[in-house]
């Protein structure tokens, strides 16, 4: 029984600082929040040719910037989607990269709205960047649904209530 306990101590220690070293801050978060920022902001602003510029071949599914760009306009406008609000956070370390050399995730409060959501929405996302050695990109998003997960990231802001406009 006692060795039991020990295992069980041993695999919480090493789980807990697995999860302290994932959520750790980057020393330095500038390239990581750059490339959210610069990609958001071209986003917004229907910049889609420019907005190439801060996403992975991952993101752009491997298409050229005329391709991409033509869908994403298709999408955005066909949408009528409206990026309000930006809250980009700090860029925290993955794996094993504890000084986020090659890779950070970066957490984002998004305001947005489109024809289907007049009202508008705050999403909790964060998005994966890569240094592919030429400039930080943003390999993949993802937006948060769950408040446990919502928590882990964004753990003093509150969720707000879904609002039905009908």
């Amino acid at each position: 029984m006692k060795r039991l306990s020990i295992v069980i101590s041993i695999v919480v220690v090493s789980i807990s600082n697995f999860t302290a070293r994932a959520a750790a801050f980057c020393p330095n978060s500038d390239g990581p929040q750059g490339a959210v920022n610069g990609y958001l902001t071209t986003m917004s602003e229907y910049r889609f040719k420019d907005a190439y510029d801060f996403v992975s071949a991952t993101m752009t599914d491997g298409k050229t910037r005329e391709d991409w760009a033509g869908q994403q306009s298709a999408w955005y406008k066909g949408g009528e989607v409206t990026i309000f609000g930006k809250d980009i956070r700090m860029a925290h370390a993955i794996d094993d990269d504890v000084d986020c050399e090659k890779k950070a995730i970066v957490p984002n409060v998004l305001k947005s709205r489109d024809k289907f959501n007049t009202q508008g929405t705050t999403e909790f996302e964060y998005y994966i960047t890569i240094n592919d050695g030429d400039r930080w990109r943003v390999d993949s998003q993802e937006t948060l649904f769950d408040a446990v997960a919502i928590k882990k990231w964004f753990p003093n802001d509150e969720i707000p209530d879904f609002r039905d406009g009908y």
